[in-house]
């Protein structure tokens, strides 16, 4: 099952108790996009809601006005996600350690939101050593930092990974995930947050 309300021009914050029993009365749906439209707000980390629903396995709430993302109550390690983006909102603060600990989540858009801080360890190396994602693209926030070395050591092919337009370390475009990106001049990073160096 799929629900898909696009560019509907939805507006206001999203009311997270109605929507994780609206959600959780639909167990067999696979994707819900709610993305371009004007929702505002925490996504919310209720019992079977997005992130602990039995069945949802791609969720796209882009280009909307989202500003937190609450961790579930397991660290999302009963999520059945497989693709999430979140890409174009106003997420800040650190990046959830716990997208990186779900199971089966492959693909993630964070890009062009406030995220601040490192690459959190989750995001490079999955527990047993695999590389969690085949498709990561933290391009266009605030984060600074070295480059975690499993992310670094990636061969191009392996993996679709965009880290452009960051504060970050030592990402020259030659690099294929830094490609047709930059980084942000030293003063932008230093504006947005002092303890950047």
């Amino acid at each position: 099952m799929e629900i898909s309300l696009r560019s509907n021009r939805l507006e206001g914050e999203i009311p997270a108790p109605a929507v994780a029993v609206a959600v959780a009365a639909l167990p067999a749906l696979h994707v819900m996009d709610f993305s371009h439209n004007g929702l505002w707000g925490t996504l919310p980390a209720l019992p079977g809601a997005a992130f602990d629903h039995p069945s949802l396995e791609q969720l796209t709430l882009a280009c909307d006005r989202l500003e937190s993302v609450q961790g579930p109550w397991d660290g999302g390690l009963g999520s059945q996600l497989i693709a999430l983006d979140l890409e174009h909102n106003c997420l800040g603060g650190l990046l959830p350690t716990f997208l990186g600990s779900m199971p089966r989540l492959s693909a993630l858009s964070l890009e062009d939101n406030w995220f601040t801080g490192m690459i959190p360890t989750q995001y490079a190396v999955r527990a047993g050593g695999a590389v969690p994602f085949a498709r990561l693209n933290l391009s266009e926030n605030y984060l600074f930092g070295p480059i975690p070395s499993p992310i670094g050591g990636l061969m191009e092919g392996s993996a679709m990974v965009s880290l452009a337009d960051n504060c970050l370390f030592r990402c020259p475009p030659e690099f294929f995930f830094s490609e047709g990106g930059r980084r942000k001049p030293p003063t932008t990073c230093r504006e947005f947050n002092p303890v950047i160096p």
